[in-house]
């Protein structure tokens, strides 16, 4: 694990979970700057200032925090001028995706969404959808402090609409019935959402199933609004929406994959260009018109 990652958490769990929280936490990290500002260090470096900052500034209880992280994978101890434990540590020597301490998050926000995202995937054994309990203000209801403008077609990553982690969340579900589809889309607006990040996910949600009798319809309107076909003119070249993009779409029907990409391919980044053809491949002509 690198000292980056290995300090994002630690500024999670530590501050959060072990040392009482960001007011304690936050005057370390203006002296972790302020020591360190200029230099080149170690995870070593970092660690023995962490240890050393807060014997200081909070004495035995916040040791104690600090040695009740499993640091140890092995269970072989050695002890430092500071009090680390330096032999086979799970955080610097671990391997493998699972966390050494699991960080737990407040979902307070999300919450809403997530339950929207449950009951829309327990209504698929529902198959006429105007018997379907969902309305408008589904979504409308969120909290405006949860709800962001798109600015030039996205928002940044700070303040993602609920509604992203809505559909999100819905992802990763097993793909919703072709009508229920249409009808998320007509009922939330997110069909014809101008936020890109909305959009995107959408048809996330929409194309999971390539072979969907709605797919073909859908995957069209996705190649339009991804190359700014759709009558706005705006060319969708960020990596994060054309490349997923062009790749939902070329599992419903490469060939007109290939055909978007070749008619708008010149309007790319060239490295955008390059990762687009290792998704829908090349293409030298099109038939698709303006």
């Amino acid at each position: 694990m690198n000292f980056c990652s290995l300090t994002t958490f630690g500024s999670h769990s530590f501050s959060e979970q072990k040392l009482g929280g960001i007011d304690v936490f936050l005057p370390y990290i203006r002296d972790y700057v302020a020591t360190f500002q200029g230099k080149s260090i170690t995870t070593w470096d970092w660690k023995a200032h962490l240890y050393a900052y807060f014997e200081k500034h909070g004495g035995r209880e916040k040791l104690d925090a600090l040695n009740s992280v499993d640091w140890d994978v092995s269970s072989r101890l050695h002890t430092a001028q500071v009090g680390l434990l330096t032999l086979a540590q799970a955080w610097f020597y671990g391997e493998g995706l699972k966390l050494p301490v699991e960080p737990s998050y407040d979902t307070t926000l999300a919450d809403p969404a997530y339950g929207l995202a449950v009951r829309w995937d327990t209504s698929r054994s529902i198959s006429d959808v105007t018997k379907l309990d969902f309305t408008a203000s589904d979504v409308k209801a969120f909290n405006s402090n949860q709800k962001s403008e798109p600015v030039d077609g996205y928002v940044s990553p700070a303040s993602y609409s609920i509604i992203v982690v809505f559909l999100e969340r819905l992802a990763t579900y097993t793909p919703l019935p072709p009508a229920h589809i249409t009808h998320l889309g007509a009922l939330y607006e997110v069909a014809t959402s101008a936020n890109a990040e909305i959009r995107l996910r959408f048809y996330q949600v929409a194309l999971k199933d390539p072979t969907s009798s709605v797919a073909g319809d859908l995957a069209s309107q996705a190649l339009k609004w991804v190359t700014g076909r759709d009558g706005t003119g705006v060319i969708k070249g960020r990596m994060k929406f054309c490349r997923p993009t062009f790749r939902a779409a070329s599992k419903v029907n490469a060939t007109l994959a290939r055909e978007y990409f070749a008619h708008s391919r010149e309007e790319f980044h060239p490295i955008a260009r390059k990762l687009i053809e290792k998704v829908c491949g090349k293409c030298k002509t099109s038939s698709i018109s303006c």
